[in-house]
């Protein structure tokens, strides 16, 4: 049977597992009786070895297999586990997660567990009770009755030749969920995990019938000297499995059997919640079916993307139906095209809504890196997550990992302080790390904030000066706002040495480029001795944005460019307002202030001297700017596309999109705008700027 059709259901699988491991074994090492807690462990890690030995993977395979003798052994102590054995168990998943990386980038596992595999053997030998936990393993089965069903009469030869011989033979009927995905691959993992405890003398589906195998129910006749209980609990702990049922084989119906076994159904653990479950809601109807109330289905992301793009050509089309239909008489055609319109922006939303997903994927990681920081630092730290059930666009969830991941290591090296300090300081010996997520409007804000020693605003401009950042005359005037952004400065850091952990002054910036490119803005604030937040705006979605497109120069069919909407503060009218030219630049007089006035033909790299004779105030990281323009075309809503890599321009864009009538704009960076401005071109000098009616 050919697998590496079924390799990216695979690898999507294993990085639950090893996701869902980690969170768990953090969990249990705090709260070491969860009894809810070991038995997810023990199914994921079941579930994992499973499938990782029906793809082929041995060295998977048998480092899980080893893992879960230590979890067996922890079944059996009342006490749990000490900290080396969590320790010996998060490096087991360390190198899983490396072989299963390793697998995705070249297809081969590249693992030899046997030293990990010798520190786990060493932790099974050091305990004296491992006979005990290991018998202890197997479930209590229920006693048979004596009025349980028939024996099951096999007809394949081997299976009767089997019976003829004296050897114990069972039917096990494995039901799959009515939402399974791919019943062809959980045929063969629930036959193959079968075969661990006996061997599989007949089945149904057969070895030729496996890959085109539709159905709900596998059936496979099984020589073995295994209770039934742990064949059930084997075939259970495969994926979508709803239930197994074991039965005794018989030779012949008429004869009876010593002790006929009734049906085995052993639920699978339930997942340990990570939040206090709710109340259970009531049972269902006698003779009802339970069906789940919600079903997922795994979609290859390329797809998700191959649709959104689709979806925003259709936008595109639309657009440009709306623009023809507004000059046309034709009786009925207006109402067709609002008929269209509500539609596709029914779809649009649906397919919108398809790419989100909660947050949850990336704060699920942190409690393992908080746990070893925390412990290398020798530091105590307490971990709060907070909305980890927002939804954001996939595309920035998958990019959110690294930045944020900055900033949690961040919060624990520089901002959280040890227990002798922080009772020095008079908080809690204990740190508070929290990593939020909320929406708002069209965007969703992330923060992490710790209670630590803030910012020291005067130390971070020492060393801005000493690294030659500022002068060191300028040392004094560093208030909290410039400190901040001294801090996103590339190559700045304010650690004394450079570890794996920080303080080689990389990483800042990175955070800020990183999230910039995705369209988002990082901020930082602080206060001296009560913590420091970072906070990340990301728009909800990437794929489609409402924006305003404008022209900058004289020419009405020149170049145009897309403001995001949600950057758009006000737009004036220059005939209307004030513009001077001060200390070499324009400057828009406004009644709450002045903003510097940026020319659109220089900050998007045009050139040439185009009045402008609009102002588009923009809101950037921290700042706002006047973005001058020639003309509007109006709103519209445009499907982004990144610039090519090897584009070579200073200008301040970020994307492009197409427009209805074939052309293309060029997405604005509006954090580019805000910091550049625009210097002035010579023109003027200190004297009101006339503006042609």
């Amino acid at each position: 049977m050919d697998l590496s059709e079924y390799l990216p259901l695979f690898l999507a699988e294993a990085t639950e597992h090893l996701q869902e491991l980690n969170l768990a074994v953090v969990r249990l090492e705090e709260a070491p009786g969860d009894q809810a807690t070991l038995d997810a462990i023990f199914r994921i890690a079941h579930s994992f070895k499973g499938s990782s030995a029906t793809m082929g993977f041995q060295g998977i395979a048998a480092l899980t297999h080893r893992m879960e003798d230590v979890l067996e052994l922890l079944r059996g102590r009342p006490g749990g586990l000490g900290r080396e054995a969590i320790d010996v168990l998060l490096a087991c998943l360390d190198a899983l997660s490396d072989a299963v990386g390793a697998i995705e980038e070249n297809g081969s596992e590249t693992l030899d567990p046997s030293a990990i595999i010798a520190r786990l053997d060493a932790l099974v030998a050091a305990d004296g009770t491992a006979e005990a936990a290991a018998a202890a393993v197997a479930p209590a089965a229920a006693k048979p009755d004596a009025a349980g069903p028939a024996p099951v009469v096999p007809t394949h030869p081997e299976v009767l030749a089997a019976l003829e011989a004296g050897t114990r033979v069972v039917s096990v009927e494995v039901e799959l969920d009515d939402e399974a995905v791919m019943p062809a691959v959980r045929a063969y993992q629930v036959i193959a995990a079968l075969g661990d405890h006996g061997q599989v003398l007949d089945s149904s589906p057969t070895n030729d019938e496996i890959d085109t195998f539709t159905g709900q129910v596998i059936v496979a006749w099984l020589a073995t000297e295994h209770e039934d209980a742990l064949v059930v609990s084997k075939a259970e702990r495969v994926s979508d499995v709803r239930r197994a049922t074991v039965r005794q084989a018989s030779a012949r119906a008429a004869q009876p059997v010593a002790a006929p076994v009734a049906d085995v159904v052993v639920p699978a653990a339930p997942p340990a919640p990570a939040t206090p479950a709710p109340a259970a809601p009531a049972a269902p109807a006698a003779g009802g079916k339970n069906h789940r109330a919600a079903a997922s289905v795994r979609v290859d992301a390329d797809r998700l993307d191959m649709l959104m793009h689709t979806m925003g050509e259709l936008v595109v089309h639309r657009t440009a139906l709306e623009a023809l239909v507004t000059g046309s008489s034709m009786p009925g055609l207006a109402q067709a095209v609002q008929d269209v319109t509500r539609s596709s922006q029914a779809l649009q939303a649906m397919v919108m809504q398809v790419r989100m997903i909660a947050v949850e994927a990336v704060f699920l990681r942190f409690p393992r890196v908080v746990r070893d920081l925390s412990s290398r630092l020798d530091k105590k730290v307490e971990l709060k997550l907070v909305g980890q059930d927002t939804e954001l666009d996939r595309t920035v969830v998958d990019a959110l990992g690294d930045p944020m991941a900055h900033l949690v290591r961040n919060s624990l090296d520089h901002g959280l302080e040890g227990p002798d300090e922080r009772t020095a300081a008079g908080k809690e010996p204990t740190g508070i790390l929290e990593i939020s997520a909320r929406h708002s409007g069209a965007n969703v804000l992330i923060t992490v904030s710790d209670d630590g020693r803030g910012i020291d605003a005067a130390r971070v401009a020492q060393r801005a000066a000493e690294r030659g950042l500022i002068s060191p005359d300028a040392v004094a005037s560093i208030d909290m706002a410039a400190a901040v952004e001294l801090l996103f400065a590339p190559g700045f850091s304010t650690a004394e040495t450079t570890s794996d952990i920080s303080g080689r002054g990389i990483g800042m910036d990175a955070v800020r480029t990183t999230i910039r490119e995705l369209g988002g803005e990082v901020t930082m604030q602080s206060e001296l001795g009560k913590g420091t937040t970072s906070i990340i705006r990301m728009p909800l979605t990437l794929a489609i944005m409402p924006a305003l497109v404008v022209g900058v120069d004289d020419d009405p069919a020149g170049s145009r460019y897309a403001i995001p909407i949600d950057r758009i503060e006000r737009i004036v009218d220059l005939r209307d307002v004030t513009v001077r030219s001060i200390a070499g630049r324009d400057m828009l007089l406004l009644p709450e202030g002045t903003l510097p006035l940026s020319r659109g033909s220089m900050a998007f790299g045009e050139g040439g001297d185009a009045r402008p004779a609009h102002a588009v105030i923009v809101r950037g990281a921290d700042r706002r700017v006047a973005v001058g323009v020639t003309r509007l075309h109006g709103q519209r809503e445009l499907v982004t596309r990144p610039l090519p890599p090897d584009l070579n321009t200073t200008a301040a864009v970020s994307g492009a999109a197409v427009l209805a009538e074939g052309g293309i704009a060029l997405i604005a960076d509006c954090d580019a705008l805000a910091e550049a401005g625009a210097p002035v071109t010579g023109q003027f000098h200190d004297q009101e700027i006339g503006i042609p009616a």
